[in-house]
């Protein structure tokens, strides 16, 4: 748990911040508003970043680097508390710090019962800068391609889903509000990828609710498509661009994969709870609805499998857990074994599996009978795999699973029906 430093200067500010970060915010000029700071001796840094209803200041102190945003200590407190929920959700977010509260004094105030007095303080929010992130007034001076838009709007859509299937309702979606960075992380079964990724970078407005409604989901969507046309006002009126930001096709897409994306969501939890299954950690997120479907057919066909040799109705659970061990992970091990993700960039090695089971699934049905993983592998090669070089790399594959299941002496083996 972090250990926070609450400290008070003579000039009435407070701090509560983590000890690590003190020494680098301490003497920072806490007591004039930010409008001020570059006045004050201050290192502040040239970040670009979108519109705010608060004056926001990029500092460098003590060897780091920081985004304070002025607003009440209520709001930044508030602010903080959602951010370090969210993150503990998963939710990629802004890296919250602290909070610095500036006392200004007792104002009075005329109410019902007559004059009050009350302490008048200013907030400050303190985050720590990303690296390697795009800003909203950043991403249109590049070539903003049909592609590259798509490319945007998956991530948006990404982040969308995450919060709405956390019971996380935004409020106040809108590309000035968050970031695009470039994130590595280690996809299951592939090894470690870099991709664009969406951060929430306002939780000012974050509600977290035990679910969000369809209509507040379709509402924070909508909001997100009108900011995008006040985002091209500012731009067009900067000079930045002279094209629409968003069209009638990117509405229909951001709409569309969203309503997609959310169903894929619900459906990979679904799967969760029937094998419990980390879907995440252990197979990879599911690229479109149906995948869960066919990874639970096949892992009720090995269920029947296991039961047959054993001679007892084995749960599915357990099944889950041996499909997992013995049949998945030696599969996808072979995938990458030989390279094949590296052919196939857009794919993992889980959703891989997905499609060549499908295409097993589809062949079996023309044939009326199970044809079976490897001569399932074969005819995906020879129809989806165009390149000689991949082809004969698919040859390797398919003598390499055909060893793995030879190996498995266990009666009944329906991998190489």
């Amino acid at each position: 748990m972090t250990k926070f430093s609450v400290q008070e200067r003579a000039d009435r500010v407070r701090f509560f911040i983590p000890e690590d970060h003190l020494p680098a915010l301490r003497y920072l000029p806490w007591g004039t508003s930010l409008d001020g700071w570059n006045r004050r001796n201050v290192r502040l840094l040239d970040v670009k970043s979108g519109l705010s209803r608060h004056i926001v200041r990029f500092v460098e102190s003590g060897g780091r680097r920081y985004a304070v945003k002025e607003t009440s200590e209520p709001s930044a407190r508030r602010e903080l508390a959602c951010y370090h929920r969210l993150r503990r959700m998963g939710i990629p977010t802004l890296s919250p710090v602290g909070v610095v509260v500036r006392y200004d004094g007792r104002v009075t105030v005329e109410t019902r019962i007559g004059r009050q007095h009350q302490d008048r303080c200013t907030g400050f929010l303190v985050t720590e800068l990303m690296e390697k992130v795009l800003p909203d007034s950043f991403l249109f001076r590049r070539a903003f391609t049909r592609e590259n838009r798509n490319r945007i709007w998956d991530t948006v859509i990404r982040l969308f889903v995450e919060l709405h299937a956390n019971g996380v309702y935004w409020g106040d979606a809108s590309l000035a509000n968050m970031l695009i960075s470039f994130s590595t992380g280690v996809v299951p079964e592939v090894g470690r990828r870099t991709r664009l990724q969406a951060v929430l970078a306002d939780a000012e407005t974050v509600e977290i609710r035990p679910s969000v409604s369809d209509t507040l989901r379709l509402s924070d969507v909508e909001f997100f498509l009108e900011s995008m046309q006040w985002n091209e006002a500012d731009l067009k009126a900067s000079g930045i661009v002279r094209d629409p930001l968003i069209t009638r096709d990117d509405r229909h897409y951001l709409l569309g994969h969203y309503t997609e994306l959310y169903a894929v969501e619900l459906e990979m939890r679904s799967f969760e709870l029937i094998t419990h299954i980390d879907v995440d950690r252990l197979l990879g997120n599911f690229d479109a609805k149906g995948y869960g479907r066919l990874l639970l057919k096949h892992i009720n066909e090995h269920k029947w499998y296991l039961s047959e040799r054993t001679g007892r109705d084995v749960p599915l659970a357990e099944a889950a857990e041996d499909w997992y061990a013995h049949i998945f992970r030696p599969v996808c091990g072979v995938f990458n074994d030989y390279g094949l993700p590296g052919h196939f960039p857009d794919k993992t090695a889980s959703s891989l599996y997905v499609e060549i089971m499908e295409h097993k699934y589809f062949m079996s049905q023309k044939e009326k009978r199970d044809v079976g993983l490897v001569a399932a592998l074969g005819d995906y090669a020879t129809r989806f795999a165009p390149q000689e070089t991949v082809q004969r790399t698919f040859g390797d594959i398919i003598r390499a699973v055909t060893s793995l299941f030879r190996g498995d002496q266990r009666e009944g083996n329906i991998y190489l029906s």
